[in-house]
């Protein structure tokens, strides 16, 4: 059974005003760009930068898969210009084995061909 809400009532329960006195944290979706990657970082091109300092987490889109990791904030570059974007500097934290894996053939697959 749907419940219809009376144009008087906006919501379906109360709110309760905490004031500050609960916390929590958001997972933000952002598109970006990688500018450069290693085992254990890359740099982003984004529109909007992630906060210095926050925890992340990353799907990397390779040419043979997605690889997650859970990264951190190290560096924030501003835009050159009005329209570029900034550079995220991110250091990887922890990335499971099989993504490891991905990744590691991904970059000595890109290394070669920069030979």
């Amino acid at each position: 059974m749907a419940f219809r809400m009376d144009s008087d009532e906006r919501r379906r329960h109360p709110r309760v005003r905490l004031d500050g006195r609960t916390g929590g944290r958001a997972t933000v979706f952002a598109d970006f760009r990688v500018v450069a990657l290693s085992e254990s970082g890359a740099e982003l091109e984004m529109a909007v930068p992630l906060a210095m300092g926050s925890h992340c987490d990353i799907t990397l889109n390779l040419s043979h898969g997605s690889v997650d990791v859970k990264g951190r904030v190290v560096d924030i570059k501003e835009p050159a210009a009005a329209e570029a974007p900034f550079h995220v500097a991110v250091d990887f934290l922890t990335i499971d084995a099989l993504d490891q894996a991905l990744l590691q053939s991904f970059l000595e697959r890109e290394r070669r061909k920069a030979l």
